[in-house]
């Protein structure tokens, strides 16, 4: 799969959009089915539970099935879109429609890690650190995760750079 469907990219001269979820949807598709699978084996084992311990297990597993659901159907459709022509960032997500997040040329791009991974956020540039939000998918160490990081760096971040300086300049 190349990039452009990896992030479902759609670009025009002035204008870029993607979806930076949009890799892990796979990723939560098979967790959601080990969860339902989870669920159907502790349906044969349940006299093997107590009472309180299946509870907390049905509730952790309700809880990680509505999350990986809402990644799945919303959490991957979310776009944002830079448009060079009227110096703005775009979020748009099936719950809401397109809004204007950021000026174009106020946008910075910087890396936000937590626990042992990372990924490229945007924010303003005078608060990136207070209101930033999530534009790839998280990276971490290794060979795969390089070359991932790599190609999105070429390809998606380079195109938002050259519409950040467009617009600057």
């Amino acid at each position: 799969m190349n990039i452009q469907e990896k992030y479902n990219i759609e670009e025009t001269l002035n204008t870029f959009s993607f979806c930076p979820k949009n890799p892990s949807l796979a990723m939560s598709r098979w967790f959601l089915a080990g969860i339902i699978f989870g669920i159907i084996l502790l349906f044969f084992f349940d006299n093997l539970l107590d009472e309180v311990m299946r509870w907390v297990i049905y509730i952790f597993m309700a809880y990680f099935a509505l999350h990986s659901w809402f990644d799945i159907k919303i959490g991957s459709k979310i776009r944002y879109t830079f448009d060079a022509n009227k110096n703005a960032v775009y979020k748009s997500s099936p719950l809401r429609a397109k809004r204007k997040i950021l000026k174009l040329d106020e946008s910075v791009i910087f890396v936000h890690s937590e626990m042992g991974s990372w990924y490229y956020a945007l924010g303003a540039q005078k608060s990136q650190f207070i209101k930033n939000y999530m534009i790839s998918e998280t990276f971490g160490s290794g060979k795969k995760s390089e070359a991932k990081q790599q190609s999105y760096e070429d390809f998606v971040l380079m195109k938002i750079d050259r519409l950040i300086d467009s617009v600057i300049n």
